[in-house]
């Protein structure tokens, strides 16, 4: 038997509904769930304020987040807009995956451009060079 962390058999499956993403819960809303389970509005609200029943709820809405499951989901998601032409999406979708460097930095020190090294110049002038390249990749995705 599933533990219940304090919540009694009534509370637990309103705490389940409330888990369920908005759009794929029934009933529809909180006033047909009471209606559907003849639970009067104020319990509810009481329910939701009570330290163990926002502990559990807590605990169970940060289990749902870390699920690899739904990380997938948004990643696919992301995927698919990026492929569509979304460059912010395409863009999100290779930060997070670790498949995109950051920008790198224009000057790694405080000099001012007159105070630049040939060398210095150089790699400066290169490191903007591969940022516009990336750039222009990304826009043709």
């Amino acid at each position: 038997m599933a533990e219940n962390h304090g919540l009694n058999e009534r509370e637990e499956h309103y705490l389940n509904w409330l888990l369920v993403p908005p759009a794929d819960r029934w009933p529809v809303s909180q006033q047909k769930y009471c209606d559907e389970y003849k639970v009067d509005p104020t319990t509810v609200r009481r329910w939701q304020k009570k330290p163990h029943f926002i502990k559990e709820w807590d605990r169970r809405v940060e289990e749902l987040q870390g699920s690899p499951e739904r990380t997938q989901r948004i990643l696919d998601a992301l995927y698919d807009k990026g492929v569509d032409g979304d460059v912010r999406a395409a863009k999100l979708y290779l930060e997070a995956t670790h498949r995109l460097t950051p920008a790198p930095s224009l000057s790694s020190s405080n000099k001012g451009m007159a105070d630049l090294t040939d060398s210095e110049l150089d790699e400066l002038i290169g490191k903007m060079a591969e940022r516009e390249k990336s750039s222009r990749q990304l826009k043709a995705i």
